[in-house]
């Protein structure tokens, strides 16, 4: 037996047990105290706290953080005395509103989400907290991640100081307190910090809303004397390597040689790449901040980051020595935004930013979410919608959403919070300070790529320069702007990489040039393109923005604000969903009104109908910016609805992101998308004497280069038989537009009247678009109307003798004759509509049983659609039924063609209706159908297929009505009660 080898297996066993034991033994001390849980809480309304010492007692009442008060129920039940952030006067509202502003349970607003407890003003938070002895002697923070606005801190009635910050976490040194049992005061103040403005989506009730609280990581950390107090990456695409800057807090001044080291891990989008390790020595000098930088080489297999491939790596640095260990991680993408001739390049690949604009409706916190699985479901759906983009109107969303971004290769552009007139020290002081800590905090996202001051308004040239070399002295890694649609400010200053655009003044500053189809304020019909030009597909901004490239200096550009088309809302749906403290008390008072005018059973066809025209004039908007080869990108207001602002439901999305029941993303992506293939129409109504002329082009923004290909031309009537095909063979193309081919044919062969449609897709399939147009009988010769009909344009002794005498009467009033004296209503109403006549269109699109017999000669859907601009730009809408109407339609009648209002006033419009009056027949058709019908072949054709049926036996109105309602049509002695945003917009 050898007992030297059974020897020395005993002594290794025991040594093992031994350690094993002792491991065992050891407790394995935390570094974070969670202080999420129950606080205390007491309002401090009267801001007299600190005064009578709040921060010694701990409040009786309580609720649970992170959240924020009002949730809780704590604040004021909202009424007529309320104080909100954006000024209300209710005695502009509507008198429509008049019940609906009283101090009991029936108060209601209609400009915003109304919580169901308000609070401006100071509060205090309170919590007993326990410092284990394991923390004694360490570097102790209190981190406040969220807060609404300003927080001060106390511990044991020791005053710690105060921050202001909206985005970056509030860190509090914590480093005197001895092990033990301790009271911790929290003061957050979410009243007017600093003049930010009356609307900016950070701070006020318009959609984040004015919460009071904390929503996110609160927690107290424990720190060695040493640790590594800032991580900063500045990655390297040339040469496959980041450059990393480690700031080190020394609290006890240590003087000697620390071992760094370092590892970085590739970990999404399956990157399995793991660079090799780096160490080194360094010294510490002695300094209480020190910073030291390396560069980390990643090899030749580093992956880059963009929206197709986000490649992210984790990076891991420990220091240590004998004395002392610290660690700390950070994410960062390996990649390079720039901008050369006005286009954006991504890792030196041309790229086109298809944005949304995120004004912070987030209805059922009031605030933005907190956790990135939330995020992840937010871009998840960007990105099903053909969006790559996001632009964060007036507020900066917290890290969840960088870090949600960079896994999924979202491009964001954060704001520093503010929608105003910068024009004082302490608010330029502000935002210097506020946007450093943005990049502070945020600064190694990859996907942080634009950053921008605020939205609209005035600021010096002055300051708007001393903010953007401050920034690009800071953070070198992603371009800068300052004013998103900067208006006088146009152009300036210099140092700006890229601006966001609406449209560019001339020398002459009564003259702008568009760079989107709505280009001026107010947005009556007058400003609209959509109004103004018959609808085509060929229309681009190319002029508007060489005009500014030569003004100023060439930069990237972005459309600001794209579309805004509103659709009427699917209002009892949606109110469902609102389970939290925030009120859709806008469509409360929809869902009456629609009950008053006897609508409500058409509701789902309200929604249906307004927003498959709203897709129409979004996919236009869009498909502009996309042919314009000069555009750097668009964003789009916006993929979800708008709940402030009078409200403005512009949305594919509804404010929680649940897809709408007329559009999907796989409907977007055919016209918004990363790849689109694009036709351009010099008109969409044709007569068939004409030619049609229409060239192809494809708008690539893709992964890699497009190959040569097939693309396939089709041309299809209602019945889907293909009557011209046409196969175009185009080379390789690179990032930007391409043209493909042209193609010209004769419309002789073709049946008019009739609607038809030109597909072009890849020789795959995978790739397609199309496009509607519409065919006319060339006949110059116009019948006139029978005998047999009474044509009457007024209300007068001749119409109602024919009624009375049993005859048939065709009403056709003149334009401006009808009471109310709406404006045309070809587009939807446009964002919250407000301004002259209530915007540029005066419903959310028409409606009609596009079986009914008056349409047998003139082929419609049951929405509006392109072939309707000729009719709906020139005719003004009935009303039937309104608030306070003495003489309202029958609440059972439907009219023939029917003007959707909007969700604000929920009138009971029409263009066409009929009826029995006295012992004859009545039909009324407010569009002219009568002007220069020679030029107008859409008018013509209307005009014929009415006539058809108003001498058919088909016409047999259903519905008897007096006078009296008749005569209310035309009644115009009630003058229009002029509002503006506290009421409804003027219509």
């Amino acid at each position: 037996m050898n007992y030297k080898k059974i020897k020395s297996l005993l002594e290794r066993s025991i040594i093992v047990s031994v350690c094993f034991i002792l491991a065992s033994c050891a407790v394995d001390h935390p570094t974070k105290i969670d202080l999420s849980g129950e606080w205390s809480v007491r309002l401090d309304a009267e801001n007299i706290g600190v005064a009578n010492k709040w921060f010694l007692n701990k409040a009786e009442s309580t609720l649970q953080l992170p959240g924020c008060l009002q949730a809780y129920g704590y604040g004021e039940k909202p009424g007529p005395s309320t104080q909100w952030w954006s000024l209300l006067d209710l005695k502009l509202r509507h008198p429509s509103l008049k019940k609906y502003a009283q101090a009991d349970t029936c108060f209601k607003l209609v400009q915003f989400l109304m919580p169901r407890h308000h609070y401006i003003g100071a509060a205090w938070y309170q919590k007993e907290i326990e410092i284990p002895t394991s923390f004694e002697g360490k570097q102790l923070f209190l981190n406040l991640e969220r807060c609404h606005w300003e927080s001060q801190v106390w511990v044991d009635g020791i005053y710690l100081g105060k921050n202001a910050s909206l985005a970056a976490a509030h860190i509090y040194n914590l480093s005197q307190l001895k092990p033990g049992r301790h009271l911790l005061s929290i003061r957050i103040d979410n009243g007017k910090i600093v003049n930010l403005g009356n609307m900016p989506h950070s701070v006020s009730d318009q959609t984040a809303g004015s919460w009071n609280g904390i929503v996110g990581d609160i927690f107290i950390e424990a720190k060695d004397d040493v640790y590594i107090k800032k991580i900063t990456t500045y990655p390297n695409i040339h040469n496959k390597s980041v450059l990393v800057k480690v700031n080190l807090s020394n609290a006890s001044n240590y003087l000697g040689i620390l071992k760094i080291e370092a590892n970085a891990t590739g970990y999404n989008n399956n990157n399995t790449h793991v660079p090799n390790a780096h160490s080194f020595d360094a010294k510490l000098n002695g300094d209480t901040l020190q910073t030291i930088q390396f560069t980390y080489e990643l090899g030749n297999d580093a992956k880059l980051w963009d929206e197709f491939e986000p490649n992210l790596y984790k990076l891991q640095l420990t220091i240590k020595n004998g004395a002392f260990s610290h660690s700390a991680k950070t994410t960062f993408g390996l990649r390079e935004i720039k901008q050369e001739n006005g286009s954006f390049y991504v890792n030196g690949v041309k790229r086109y930013f298809r944005g949304n604009v995120d004004c912070a409706v987030y209805p059922k916190t009031g605030y933005a979410p907190m956790d990135v699985d939330a995020w992840r479901r937010v871009f998840k759906i960007h990105k099903q919608y053909g969006l790559n983009h996001v632009r964060y109107h007036s507020w900066c969303p917290p890290k969840a959403a960088f870090e949600a971004a960079d896994e999924l290769g979202m491009y964001l552009a954060p704001e520093v919070h503010e929608w105003s007139a910068v024009a004082k020290s302490e608010q330029l002081a502000y935002l210097k300070k506020e946007s450093a800590k943005i990049l502070e905090e945020f600064g190694n996202h990859a996907s942080f790529v634009l950053m921008g001051l605020g939205n609209e308004s005035g600021i010096s040239v002055e300051y708007s320069t001393d903010i953007l070399n401050q920034w690009k002295s800071i953070d070198n890694r992603r371009l800068y702007t300052i004013k998103a649609s900067a208006g006088w400010n146009a152009g300036m200053p210099e140092e700006m990489d890229f601006e966001v655009l609406s449209n560019v003044g001339t020398d002459d500053e009564r003259d702008r040039i568009r760079t989107r189809y709505q280009a001026f304020w107010p947005p009556i019909p007058k400003h609209s393109e959509f109004t103004a030009k018959a609808p085509q597909t060929s229309v681009d901004w190319n002029e508007g923005i060489e005009f500014y490239n030569k003004k100023f200096k060439q930069r990237a550009l972005l459309a600001h604000e794209t579309a805004q088309f509103c659709a009427y809302p699917d209002v009892f749906n949606e109110m469902k969903k609102y389970t939290g403290y925030l009120r859709p008390t806008y469509l409360e008072i929809a869902a009456d009104q629609l009950e008053e005018r006897g609508m409500t059973h058409q509701l789902q066809d309200f929604v249906e109908n307004s927003g498959r025209w709203q897709v129409l004039l979004t996919r236009e908007e869009i498909e502009a910016s996309l042919r314009t080869n000069s555009y750097a990108g668009f964003q789009w207001l916006a993929l979800n609805d708008f709940t402030g602002q009078n409200t403005a439901p512009v949305g594919f999305t509804d404010a929680f992101y649940n897809d709408k029941p007329y559009v999907s993303g796989n409907d977007m992506k055919q016209f918004c998308d990363s790849t689109v293939l694009l036709a351009r129409l010099p008109k969409r109504v044709f007569t068939n004497d004409e030619n049609l002329k229409v060239s192809f082009e494809v708008f690539h923004h893709g992964r890699k280069n497009l190959s040569p290909s097939e693309y396939i031309v089709t041309i299809t009537n209602s019945e889907q038989k293909i009557l011209k095909k046409e196969v175009f063979n185009m080379k390789s193309c690179v990032n930007g537009n391409t043209a493909i081919g042209n193609l010209v044919i004769s419309l002789k062969q073709f049946s008019a009247p009739a609607k038809y449609n030109i597909k072009i897709s890849s020789h795959n399939g995978k790739v397609h678009n199309n496009y509607d147009f519409w065919l006319y009988p060339s006949n110059k010769e116009l019948t006139p109307f029978s005998p047999k009909i009474n044509v009457c344009h007024e209300w007068d002794s001749k119409a109602k003798d024919a009624l009375e005498n049993g005859e048939t009467v065709l009403l056709l009033p003149k334009i401006g004759s009808l009471k109310g004296n709406l404006p045309q209503c070809f587009t939807t109403f446009y964002w919250t509509s407000f301004g002259e006549k209530g915007g540029q269109s005066s419903a959310c699109g028409i409606m009609m049983d596009n079986k009914h017999p008056l349409f047998e000669s003139f082929p419609t859907e049951t929405h509006a659609n392109w072939q309707w601009w000729d009719l709906l730009t020139q005719c003004q809408p009935m009303i039937l039924d309104q608030f306070e109407e003495s003489h309202p339609w029958p609440k059972e009648y439907i009219p023939i063609i029917q003007a959707i209002d909007s969700w604000k006033s929920n009138r009971k419009l029409a263009l066409v209706v009929e009826a029995k009056v006295r012992k004859g027949k009545l039909l009324v058709c407010s569009m002219d159908i009568e002007s220069n019908l020679d030029k107008r072949p859409v008018a013509k054709q209307f005009r014929m297929s009415l006539n058809q049926y108003i001498m058919s036996a088909k016409f047999n109105p259903t519905h008897s009505v007096g006078d009296e309602i008749i005569e209310a049509l035309f009644d115009q002695t009630k003058a229009t009660q002029k509002l503006n945003l506290q009421g409804l917009p003027l219509e």
